[in-house]
């Protein structure tokens, strides 16, 4: 068994997220998105996979090299035009000798997900799941088994069942993709809809975990259900005085300063320096080389590698990107709130605000929840943020 995953992509609706990385190297739980569909993929006995990459392919190759560390054999291979994701799967048409899965690498899943479509085939089968927001994505018409039709974001979803993007075929497959996609049909939903006569496709609904971010601030509830919870592994600097509780992880390098109390599932990676007196509650991740100074609170949120947040701040359900630097008494708070993508209004739960890269927010600073900051933004000492600021922005 071979996988074909599919990586080219860009990711434009998690702006400001995506300026930095591609999607499938987003951080969930400090370790990149595709990361986690590989080691599902291992662990089913899946080793020799070729990622289809685009959009700065360079990331994911230095990461990933040639899949040994990872237990797998990896071929890259380039999309030059992202034209879709048909046609960047009939960019792979040689690679497959036989049965083969092919799915997206920007959706985290649990190792049970493959199991699945596996122990489901044979080829052809379409792995389903059942989603709250349907038209974002391909909506599918089950009968008796099999998928009668894929309408792919509709602007009114007949049933909640979606296609995951997951499939198990054979390369026969790929001539009649190539086909579909000379004929002008570049989505891989849209494509196969229109070979479903031919290659009768079979559709298995998954009890395992798959998670999508389609906005910046799925990203923070993508993160809190891959948290690890296995227990404390403790590589770091512990100072006497200091309170872990349940599941914590703490990188080599890491010095937790005493006064901080802990409260997993957390993550923190290396070489960070903690305290002292903060507080970090469930289900936060952070990165290598972040600082978090004195009577510091966090809770549920996401700080990626090299940010650093002065005294006395207040940081609930928010997504920080790298190198940002945050002023000290500054509050990003978390409430249910409407946010913005484009001129899209989405209804939030409990959410918090996402901060660019490279962005620098003064002291005293409050924003509002479900507001995005872009990328290389400054904000001012006592500015109040009511609404979503563009990239490298100076807000007085």
């Amino acid at each position: 068994m071979q996988a074909i995953v599919l990586a080219a992509g860009h990711g434009s609706r998690l702006w400001p997220l995506s300026e930095a990385r591609p999607k499938v190297m987003m951080p969930i739980g400090n370790k990149p998105i595709l990361e986690h569909i590989i080691k599902a993929l291992v662990a089913n006995g899946v080793t020799e996979i070729a990622i289809v990459v685009g959009y700065r392919r360079g990331l994911i190759q230095a990461y990933f090299g040639d899949g040994s560390d990872f237990g797998a054999s990896i071929t890259y291979i380039e999309q030059m035009r992202l034209l879709g994701t048909a046609h960047a799967a009939t960019m792979a048409k040689d690679f497959p000798k036989g049965d083969f899965i092919l799915l997206p690498g920007d959706n985290v899943i649990s190792h049970q997900v493959v199991g699945e479509l596996i122990a489901g085939g044979p080829p052809n089968t379409a792995l389903l799941t059942r989603s709250k927001i349907p038209s974002k994505y391909g909506v599918v018409e089950l009968k008796d088994g099999m998928v009668e039709n894929i309408t792919e974001k509709p602007t009114v979803a007949e049933t909640c069942l979606i296609s995951t993007g997951i499939f198990l075929f054979n390369k026969d497959v790929m001539p009649l993709l190539e086909d579909a996609v000379e004929k002008g049909m570049m989505g891989l939903s849209e494509a196969l809809d229109s070979l479903l006569e031919t290659i009768k496709l079979k559709g298995i609904i998954t009890s395992g975990t798959w998670c999508d971010a389609v906005y910046p601030w799925d990203v923070i509830g993508m993160n809190s259900r891959f948290i690890a919870s296995s227990g404390q592994d403790v590589a770091g600097r512990i100072e006497p005085g200091v309170i872990l509780k349940g599941p914590v992880s703490i990188g080599e390098g890491t010095r937790i300063r005493s006064g901080c109390h802990i409260e997993g599932p957390v993550i923190i990676g290396k070489g960070c320096d903690i305290g002292p007196n903060v507080t970090i509650f469930p289900v936060t991740s952070i990165g290598d080389n972040v600082t978090l100074s004195p009577f510091t609170f966090i809770s549920g949120s996401l700080i990626m590698s090299g940010s650093s947040i002065s005294s006395h701040c207040h940081v609930s359900r928010s997504l920080i990107d790298g190198n940002v630097r945050i002023g000290p008494n500054t509050c990003l708070s978390s409430s249910s709130c409407l946010g913005r993508v484009r001129d899209e209004l989405i209804s939030l739960n409990d959410i918090g605000s996402v901060i660019g890269s490279n962005t620098v927010i003064g002291s005293c600073v409050s924003i509002q929840p479900g507001i995005v900051v872009g990328n290389g933004c400054r904000i001012n000492d006592g500015a109040r943020l009511r609404e979503n600021i563009n990239d490298r922005s100076e807000v007085y």
